[in-house]
């Protein structure tokens, strides 16, 4: 599958969940941004943009209900070193009764070039069993709506074709 990646402006199209500069303590012994740090930044914009929908803490202890990592795939492109400035952009692309597939994108506002991308797949799960679980119906609206807004921009997902929701026939 070969989808081309988009430009630094496209991902812009999408806002920003976490911008900040690259501090010292992101850095290995090769001077830039370790790799556990991208991931670290792109799933803290995930857990951003399903909190700001009622998927944070509370929905966790509450209404004992969350969701699992269950796949990734991790695609580097440029690095990005001390003080660089940083951005991570969410892009949920589909979802079924109990799954979500999205993707991060991080970018180098510095440079003005795409950094990394993160494609997950997320499998909702209740708390009490810690077996896949429905989303209830408010939260399957709001992502609804929200992956109709990110992918209403101009470039296709540059998805692996290695996941995706699985439907039932």
């Amino acid at each position: 599958m070969s989808i081309p990646l988009p430009s630094y402006e496209q991902v812009l199209e999408l806002p920003a969940e976490i911008q900040r500069r690259v501090p010292p303590e992101y850095l290995d012994e090769n001077d830039h941004m370790n790799i556990g740090r991208y991931l670290e930044v792109t799933s803290v914009a995930l857990w951003d943009a399903t909190t700001a929908i009622g998927m944070g803490a509370p929905y966790i202890e509450q209404r004992q209900l969350t969701t699992f990592t269950v796949e990734h795939h991790l695609r580097y492109f440029s690095e990005l070193r001390l003080g660089d400035e940083m951005s991570a952009h969410v892009r949920l692309l589909e979802r079924t009764e109990k799954a979500l597939h999205g993707m991060m994108v991080l970018v180098d506002r510095t440079r003005q070039v795409l950094s990394f991308t993160c494609e997950v797949m997320l499998v909702h799960v209740d708390m009490a069993d810690r077996r896949p679980s429905s989303f209830p119906d408010d939260i399957a609206t709001e992502l609804d709506r929200l992956i109709a807004e990110h992918n209403d921009v101009s470039w296709p997902a540059p998805v692996s074709g290695a996941m995706g929701v699985r439907r039932r026939s």
